[in-house]
């Protein structure tokens, strides 16, 4: 007899689930041994199999190899799986259903045909094995197992092309069927069932979903768990949207409405059964038992998401009917409609403009020459007169879907949508959205579709806070930046909810490139046995990818060539931040190329560190002219190597032995004399200067090379100063007319420049607010670490600029 109501759990267990022995073993930790209903899919590639001797006999070509590694397959899996004696008896019933199998084929190839009803009886054989395996696998137990060929007691017919069941029919012949049985489970064949008359048939390709919904429903479930090789329904297709991630909990029309628009987890007809009796369903992944899955249920839990899910459909045809003189008239869209219906044609999305001008509908490419043809065969007399004129086809289109039971009632759903994808450039040709408002779709072309799905998941799903981050130069600065942000990341997602997705590092030779986030942990490791060779316009290109909202180049070189595509970047949507002086200080014409494409494309340049590694000079000196300020007059030691030589002379060493132990402390360059040339200051100060509003280049600065100067040289200098109470210091200077000095000068005692020691940096900001007291910023102008973090600052402004 059947058990009460509720007392059941149904399983179904896809054909990834059952594809290998060690597969059936891991699909018995899975149950509890009571009280289950297992349903199953034919062993993995089996039905494809099927199709494929099928197609083969239509065809006239050889069929006999594909059979025979079929009949390997499953005598594999039981002689791995079972012991002898039922190996040797199961083995037998597998050997006969082939030798069948193969007259069947056999036979149909001979008359040239193969009826629906033979391939209905082809098709529906691998779960029939499948059921038997497990069922003999799961009986080694000595549990009370029952086998149950669905095509005996599971009765289906067609009415308008729809497969519908006759619940009564199937109820009684169910009952009949476990009348004074008692069981621990029973196994179920997926996909097959039986017309009224009797004969075998089939639910449809993927159909097993299908029939584990109709014997939850049969069985008045407590619920029905369908496992697959994934860990749920996700927001989008993860193959398409990286960012995609699994949706707990969904209503049932949520689900109806991602399984009609194409979430592949999920078969459209397994919610009708489940629905009315409120039978819980979870999608788990059987090879990652652990992950919660998702839920769904009449009550889903509340989403902090509008959305729910994004699905698609491929391959579509827009078709739209033209005419004035359809305009006002009754009956139009409902003869078009019904012309479609009878040639059995599906329409999967309509579109009207109000005028009646226009009719515009989607279908599947495959039926589009059909729904032409019927429209053009019975519209013949509209179109002859003009009241249509004319019937036009675009088959080169997708359709997006967005679903969400939040969506309905909530204001600026479908314009967010249509802005994600009006800023990604992608137009939409037809828009649907129903009266429940819990979806809405619109049509773009199929070379658009993975485009606008990755746009409108990131505008929905990601916060703004999320960013791509490509890194040029992993080297002292770059290394020591993603160590920091590695020791940050977890801790700026958590309280601030800033999503830091490091998705490639570059340097001269190689790239790490990833679409999820780097693992920073091991990236040297990763970066080393990279096989992609360094190319910056596949990094940038990869960089920038619309599942995230932004995306930022961080440029940790010294290299003058990655400076000259900083406008490529900014052209193409990229953030820059960036030390690298060479973009602000080399040529002129270009540097306000770079401002102005800024200001113009609203896309954020950083570069707080071109100037005193981590000290806020220029965010300090931005500050103060966006307020009105006005600069007179710049002094810095901007040069951490030539602060600390200058420190150090009045000790009483030489200059040539301070200058080998700043190269033993790691103070200068691999070659000192790049730091004694005053080149790298002077950069510093065009940055400087340009920021102020000066047209400078660096030929216009007069520069004091110390290179040329010998111990004796500066000794001089040095007991000159003394003699005058001064101290010497090497100096730069941006006057109210932007001519720049970087020179040696003797400065009194009490001279900001003359308390330096070490490698500290000095600025003195001389302005109208800051006249008789000057704006002083001091501190390490110099070091991996302070760089680093100043790179790091930038990165986080950038976030909060964007947020």
């Amino acid at each position: 007899m059947q058990k009460a109501s509720h007392d059941y759990n149904v399983h179904k267990f896809g054909g990834s689930s059952l594809a290998t022995a060690e597969r059936f073993n891991a699909l018995k930790a899975l149950l509890t041994g009571k009280n289950e209903i297992i349903v199953v899919s034919a062993i993995h590639g089996t039905t494809n199999a099927l199709q494929t001797m099928i197609d083969a006999v239509l065809n006239g070509t050889d069929y006999s190899e594909t059979l025979s590694n079929l009949e390997k397959l499953h005598l594999d899996i039981i002689q791995k799986l079972l012991p002898p004696h039922q190996q040797t008896e199961l083995s037998l019933v597998i050997k006969k259903d082939i030798s069948a199998l193969n007259k069947l084929l056999a036979s149909a190839k001979k008359s040239g045909s193969c009826p629906k009803e033979t391939q209905d009886l082809i098709l529906g054989q691998g779960e029939i094995w499948s059921a038997k395996i497990l069922s003999g696998y799961l009986a080694e137990n000595k549990k009370n197992i029952i086998y149950l060929d669905a095509s005996t007691v599971l009765f289906t017919y067609e009415k308008n092309g729809m497969i519908c069941i006759d619940w009564q029919k199937s109820q009684a012949e169910l009952n009949h069927f476990l009348a004074n049985k008692n069981f621990d489970q029973i196994i179920i064949t997926g996909f097959i069932a039986s017309t009224l008359e009797g004969k075998r048939t089939t639910l449809g390709r993927n159909g097993s979903d299908f029939s584990a919904a109709i014997f939850a429903k049969l069985f008045n479930a407590k619920c029905l768990t369908i496992w697959t090789d994934v860990d749920g329904i996700f927001t989008a297709d993860p193959n398409r949207v990286h960012t995609a991630f699994v949706i707990d909990s969904l209503s049932y029309k949520e689900a109806l409405e991602l399984a009609y628009f194409g979430a592949k987890v999920l078969h459209p007809m397994t919610i009708g059964p489940v629905l009315a009796s409120k039978i819980p369903i979870y999608i788990k992944n059987s090879f990652n038992p652990s992950a919660a899955g998702t839920h769904i249920s009449s009550s889903p839990k509340k989403s902090p998401y509008i959305i729910k899910g994004l699905t698609c459909i491929d391959a579509v045809s827009l078709i739209n009917i033209e005419g004035t003189g359809m305009t006002g008239v009754s009956g139009i869209a409902a003869r078009v409609f019904q012309i479609l219906h009878h040639t059995g044609i599906s329409v999967i999305l309509i579109s009207q403009a109000s005028s009646e001008h226009s009719i515009c509908f989607a279908v599947a490419n495959t039926h589009t020459d059909s729904a032409v043809n019927a429209l053009k065969e019975n519209l013949q007399f509209e179109m002859e007169r003009q009241y249509i004129e004319g019937i036009y086809v675009d088959k080169h289109c997708a359709i997006l879907s967005a679903v969400g039971d939040d969506m309905v009632g909530t204001v600026g759903i479908s314009g967010k949508l249509c802005d994600s994808l009006a800023k990604a450039n992608i137009n939409i040709r037809a828009m649907a959205q129903g009266s429940s408002e819990r979806n809405i779709s619109v049509v773009v072309k199929d070379t658009d579709i993975n485009k606008s799905l990755q746009t409108v998941h990131a505008g929905f799903y990601l916060s703004r806070k999320t960013i791509s981050i490509g890194l040029i130069g992993p080297g002292s600065i770059g290394s020591t930046l993603l160590r920091q942000i590695y020791s940050e990341i977890e801790h700026l997602k958590s309280t601030y909810h800033v999503n830091l997705y490091i998705r490639g590092i570059m340097n001269s030779k190689k790239m790490l490139l990833s679409d999820a986030p780097i693992n920073l942990s091991t990236w040297e490791t990763e970066l080393n046995n990279s096989p992609h060779q360094a190319d910056l316009k596949k990094f940038t290109d990869h960089i920038l990818t619309n599942d995230i909202p932004h995306a930022v180049i961080i440029d940790c070189t010294a290299n003058p060539t990655i400076g000259q595509h900083y406008l490529n970047f900014i052209e193409q949507g990229i953030h820059v931040i960036t030390p690298n002086k060479h973009a602000n200080s080399g040529d002129l014409n270009y540097y306000k190329a770079l401002r102005t494409l800024t200001h113009t494309k609203d896309i954020h340049y950083l570069y707080e560190t071109t100037v005193c590694a981590g000290l806020p000079v220029i965010n300090t000196l931005q500050d103060l002219l966006k307020t009105g300020d006005k600069v007179n007059k710049i002094e810095g030691v901007v040069s951490g190597t030539l602060s600390f030589l200058f420190s150090e002379l009045p000790k009483g060493k030489k200059f040539s032995e301070i200058i080998s132990e700043a190269k033993k402390l790691g103070y200068t360059e691999p070659d000192p004399r790049e730091d004694l040339s005053g080149m790298d200051f002077a950069r510093k100060l065009v940055c400087l200067a340009r920021e102020v509003g000066h047209d400078v280049s660096l030929n216009d600065v007069k520069l004091h090379d110390l290179n040329s100067i010998t111990d004796d040289q500066m000794e001089t200098l040095i007991n000159k100063a003394k003699a005058n109470n001064q101290k010497l210091s090497y100096m730069g200077e941006i006057s109210s007319d932007g001519k720049i000095t970087v020179d040696i000068k003797s400065l009194p005692d009490n001279h900001p420049f003359s308390r330096l020691a070490g490698t500290d940096n000095m600025l003195i900001f001389h302005t109208h607010r800051y006249d008789a007291y000057p704006l002083i910023i001091q501190g390490p102008g110099a070091g991996a670490e302070v760089t680093a973090a100043g790179i790091f600052a930038d990165l986080l402004r950038l976030v909060s600029y964007l947020s």
